[in-house]
């Protein structure tokens, strides 16, 4: 059941408006995010997460980034992490763990993050907000 008091209180196209302005600045700030968030609409939250997150981890979107912008799928993250290949951190593999989750909630289960460094923990509560296609309010650092 939803919550009626927070759906009337809610200004939709200011929302929208606002998470538009986050992509688009974060679009200008990162080339490789803008280069995979564009193959998504707008309102495509958990897209803009996964990649958000994956874009924000150089070792993963180095060896999974063609293919994620090739294939405008998530299946090389889905592929990689199901197979015996190069050993990635523990930070390496939520970071993965968690883009699915965001692409697919009802599909992939992720843990809390405890392995995340500052930057990929400010990255994941960003992520956070464009799964739910919200833009935070929080200050971003631009790193």
């Amino acid at each position: 059941m939803t919550n009626q008091r927070n759906d009337i209180t809610r200004d939709l196209p200011a929302e929208r408006r606002q998470l538009a302005l986050l992509l688009s600045r974060l679009r200008s700030a990162e080339p490789r995010f803008s280069e995979a968030s564009i193959l998504q609409p707008d309102e495509a939250g958990g897209w803009h997460a996964a990649v958000y997150l994956l874009t924000g981890c150089e070792p993963i979107w180095q060896a999974l980034g063609s293919a994620i912008v090739a294939q405008g799928s998530l299946e090389p993250v889905r592929e990689e992490l199901n197979r015996a290949g190069p050993v990635w951190t523990a930070t390496q593999r939520a970071v993965m763990e968690w883009a699915l989750h965001f692409w697919r909630p009802d599909r992939f289960t992720a843990a809390y993050p405890a392995s995340f460094e500052r930057f990929l923990f400010t990255r994941w509560i960003v992520a956070s907000f464009l799964r739910k296609g919200l833009a935070p309010t929080i200050r971003l650092e631009w790193i």
